[in-house]
C-alpha cells in the first residue's frame, strides 16, 4: 500500500506537470521551450524528469518551432521516490488536418476497449490484439501499437518477460502512439492503471484524449 501511494504521488505530479506544459504551446514555441517548461514543473512538484517524447522525437538537442495546424504527440515520464509517472496525449494547434481528427479517434476507441478489458489473466499479447481488432471494427486503417509495459521503479519493470500475464498489483501502460507518414502528424494515448481484483482503475486524474490549444 506504501508504494502504491508513492506511485499515485507521483503520477499525478507528472500528468500536472505536463499539463502545465501544453499552456506554452503556441504557434512559433518550440520544442526547446516546452522541454524547459516541462522540466520546471516537474521539479517544482517534487519529481525528476526522465524524458520527454515530442512530436515523435526523444533527443533534447533537436528543436523546432510549432506552427498553426500542427498536431503533435507528447510522452511525458518523471519520477518522484523512485516511482515513474507515464502519461501522453495529443495536441492540436489550432485545427489539425482531417485525418489527425480521425487518427485520435481510432486510438480512442481502442483504448477504451483495453481499459474496460484490462484484469488478472490478461496477456500482454491479448490487450495488443484487442486494441487492434477494434480499431480495424471500426473501420481505421491507422498502425496502433497497443503495446502494454508494466511501470515502477523502471519506465519498463518488466523488460524481458515476454508475454506477460496480468496479476493484481501491478501498474500497467498500453501505449498508442501513431506516427505514420502521410496523417499529418504524431498522435499519443497513454494513462497508468492499476489492475486490481477485477479490473483497472487509473492511479492519476484521467483528462481528455486531446489537448487544443
Amino acid at each position: 500500500p506504501r508504494e502504491l501511494a508513492l506511485h499515485r504521488i507521483a503520477a499525478q505530479a507528472n500528468v500536472e506537470a505536463a499539463l502545465e506544459m501544453t499552456r506554452a504551446v503556441r504557434a512559433g514555441a518550440t520544442l526547446r521551450e516546452l522541454r524547459t517548461t516541462f522540466s520546471a514543473a516537474v521539479a517544482a512538484r517534487g519529481n525528476r524528469t526522465v524524458f520527454m517524447v515530442l512530436d515523435g522525437v526523444s533527443a533534447e538537442g533537436v528543436d523546432a518551432e510549432l506552427r498553426d495546424g500542427q498536431a503533435f504527440l507528447f510522452d511525458a515520464v518523471s519520477e518522484g521516490a523512485g516511482y515513474h509517472g507515464d502519461f501522453a496525449r495529443t495536441v492540436f494547434v489550432g485545427e489539425p488536418p482531417r485525418a489527425m481528427r480521425d487518427v485520435t479517434t481510432a486510438i480512442r476507441l481502442g483504448w477504451d476497449e483495453v481499459r474496460n478489458a484490462l484484469k488478472p489473466g490478461l496477456r500482454y499479447s491479448e490487450i495488443t490484439a484487442l486494441g487492434r481488432e477494434t480499431v480495424r471494427k471500426a473501420g481505421y486503417d491507422f498502425a496502433i501499437a497497443f503495446g502494454p509495459h508494466s511501470v515502477g521503479l523502471y519506465h519498463q519493470d518488466a523488460q524481458g518477460l515476454g508475454d506477460t500475464v496480468l496479476e493484481a498489483g501491478m501498474v500497467l501502460s498500453v501505449d498508442c502512439p501513431v506516427m505514420q507518414a502521410g496523417v499529418g502528424g504524431t498522435a499519443h494515448l497513454e494513462d497508468l492503471m492499476l489492475i486490481t481484483a477485477t479490473g483497472a482503475e487509473p492511479i492519476h486524474a484521467v483528462t481528455e484524449a486531446i489537448v487544443q490549444v
